[in-house]
């Protein structure tokens, strides 16, 4: 029964001190119950600003002086930074009941929670600042200056040291003032302390990066264009098109868009055609009679189509396929040989002075005539130079200002002048052509006219001299 007893009375004792104890927790349960419905609880961030254990007015009073007197820090490229300070722009921060409204969301029974984590309140404050003050403050920042701008550069390809590279794009210091402003008032009016220009999107952008697949594209075009080789032929020799021209004539545009610039390849095609055209050009030419003459311009030879060219050449080297060539020409001549010899065996001379024609085949001459050309004296003389067959037809009748005369033989090399039989004339050479000479053409005896005819063939060439 002792040990009952005493066994009863331990219990007791323990229970005592149980309850004792859980009263002590009570009281300091309700008190800090009692203590924070009055005040924030501990670890609550308001705004930024740590406000564990105090009361409404003093965290109305703290946060309003300090966010009136706070600066907004702009960081900005190239490690710079710049200050918008409050009293520049006369701001004021106003709670109002904001903050007791706050208190009364929180829950003052779990105040001991409140020593283990991190409470962040965020309120939205009435501010106000004067907004002349605050575009004068933004439109002086140091970020506006002109020695402080640095445009944004785009990614391009260039040609550098034989081979088409990229260069990196270049993001420049160039702000966007309208999206700034928007970014500071946002920022003041949140109360925040800093503003990151970059991520706020302030900044303009290149709009084209090294690493974008246009970029990309751009250069597999500009290999695959380089890789052609174009090869003219001009008989007696070639002249190559392959990358060191095509290199130079590749135009990237601000898409990326790859072209071949026209006007470039038109000075190269401009080159080809004073280098290899004959047309109308000045020859040495050796007569009947073994003496060097200047055959002066005329209407045959070699003459390239520039324009058509060029854009030919630039549809050839778009294609991608090398290949071997002629240019587009509007005239032809017969041949071409070293030294711009652009005629063979086979040709009718003229000369006026003799009053002479020949005409070889295959180097020999296999007729001579006398002739008659164009009157002198009457202004009518026969175009001097190099000419070549039009065409031949058989009884034509050739008229003009006051004359109109059958023929049986018409071959003309120069529009309306040409050779053909005169059965009017008795006679030919001589000097008959000063007084009573023709309107131009080259009359003939109609028995040589006739074996002139049945020879010659259009596109032969025709020297006058």
């Amino acid at each position: 029964m002792k040990n009952t007893e005493e066994t009863r009375k331990g219990l007791s004792a323990r229970a005592k001190i149980i309850l004792i104890v859980l009263a002590a927790l009570l009281v300091v349960y309700l008190g800090g119950a009692l203590f924070y419905h009055s005040r924030f609880l501990s670890g609550t961030v308001l705004n930024g600003h740590s406000v564990g254990g105090q009361k409404v007015e003093e965290v109305q009073k703290n946060v309003e002086n300090d966010l009136d007197a706070h600066t907004l820090q702009l960081i900005e490229r190239k490690d710079q930074t710049e200050e918008i300070l409050a009293a520049d722009i006369d701001m004021k921060v106003e709670l109002g009941d904001s903050v007791q409204k706050a208190l009364e969301e929180q829950n003052e029974f779990l105040w001991f929670t409140a020593f283990f984590k991190d409470i962040k309140v965020t309120l939205q404050p009435n501010v106000t600042y004067d907004e002349a003050k605050l575009t004068t403050v933004i439109d002086g920042l140091a970020c506006f200056k002109k020695e402080n701008i640095e445009k944004p550069v785009n990614a391009k390809i260039q040609l550098k040291d034989g081979e088409f590279v990229v260069i990196d794009e270049v993001y420049g210091t160039t702000v966007k003032k309208e999206e700034l402003t928007a970014a500071v008032k946002e920022a003041l009016n949140t109360s925040q302390t800093k503003l990151d220009l970059e991520k706020a999107d302030c900044y303009k952008n290149p709009t084209i990066y090294a690493d974008d697949q246009e970029v990309k594209d751009a250069l597999a075009e500009i290999e695959r264009l380089r890789k052609v080789v174009v090869t003219y032929d001009f008989d007696y020799t070639t002249e190559t098109v392959d990358k060191t021209l095509i290199d130079q004539w590749i135009s990237i545009d601000k898409k990326m868009k790859v072209s071949l610039n026209y006007d470039k390849v038109l000075d190269y095609i401009e080159e080809l055609a004073a280098k290899y055209d004959t047309y109308s050009t000045v020859r040495d030419f050796t007569n009947s009679y073994g003496n060097k003459v200047k055959v002066y311009f005329g209407s045959y030879g070699w003459k390239i189509s520039q324009t058509k060219e060029a854009k030919q050449l630039i549809k050839v080297i778009k294609k991608g396929e090398s290949v071997k060539r002629e240019p587009i020409y509007l005239f032809k001549a017969v041949c071409r040989k070293k030294g711009n010899i652009d005629w063979d065996g086979t040709y009718a001379e003229v000369s006026i002075q003799d009053q002479q024609m020949w005409y070889y085949k295959d180097g020999k001459c296999v007729l001579s005539s006398s002739v008659v050309t164009g009157d002198v004296t009457k202004g009518r003389s026969t175009p001097k130079g190099a000419y070549s067959i039009m065409y031949k037809t058989r009884n034509a009748t050739l008229s003009g200002q006051g004359y109109s005369s059958p023929v049986k033989y018409w071959m003309p090399f120069d529009t309306n002048v040409g050779f053909h039989d005169a059965s009017w004339r008795g006679s030919f050479g001589g000097g008959i052509y000063r007084g009573n000479g023709s309107h131009g053409c080259v009359n003939m005896p109609s028995y040589n006219a006739a074996s002139l005819y049945e020879m010659i063939e259009p596109g032969c060439p025709v020297f006058v001299y």
